[in-house]
């Protein structure tokens, strides 16, 4: 793992920490749900280039600390060296998180499971077949919130995908920002 992303991996940690619940009136109630957007950067294996992802998420609150949470995201990594080359990678994954309030941020913490669609694209050859496979993740961020309906949310989440022999591997971090939004 690289200093620059274990320095995100503790700085995330440290942001998540359970902190005094100093409650606002900015807490979801149960039975709200929520929705966004979040753009950022996927960091996978060594093998390929550092990308843009793009994910979309819905999120249905089970009780004010603890919500569900399903996500679709996309990124494109390209191999190292040959840019042309890409790694398509479309997630479906669905997580548990847990969330504390201090004053108006709201720090939380996410583990899942899902399905990753994974494929090599190759510049000016047949592309071989693409794959599906399970994998976990662990994350966690904070949210900003500005106002009882909306929020602005940072997290970093890890990856980890399982990985036959003799294929590319889908493990990585990912950091993102987003806009979410309660209704």
């Amino acid at each position: 793992m690289s200093r620059l992303i274990r320095v995100l991996c503790i700085a995330t940690l440290i942001g998540v920490l359970p902190v005094s619940s100093a409650v606002a009136q900015t807490t979801p109630a149960k039975g709200v749900v929520g929705y966004g957007v979040d753009l950022g950067v996927l960091f996978p294996d060594t093998v390929f280039e550092n990308t843009l992802t793009f994910d979309g998420y819905g999120e249905y609150y089970v009780t004010p600390r603890i919500s569900v949470r399903g996500l679709l995201a996309w990124a494109s990594p390209g191999v190292n060296g040959r840019t042309e080359d890409h790694f398509r990678q479309v997630k479906l994954l669905f997580n548990g998180v847990y969330n504390r309030e201090y004053h108006k941020f709201r720090p939380f913490l996410t583990a899942g499971a899902g399905v990753y669609f994974v494929r090599l694209l190759f510049e000016g050859f047949d592309d071989p077949p693409g794959e599906t496979r399970g994998g976990i993740n662990l994350g966690g961020g904070t949210e900003y919130v500005l106002n009882k309906e909306s929020a602005i949310k940072a997290e970093l989440r890890w990856d980890i995908v399982s990985d036959p022999p003799g294929l590319s591997d889908a493990t990585g971090a990912t950091l993102t920002v987003g806009y979410k939004r309660y209704f």
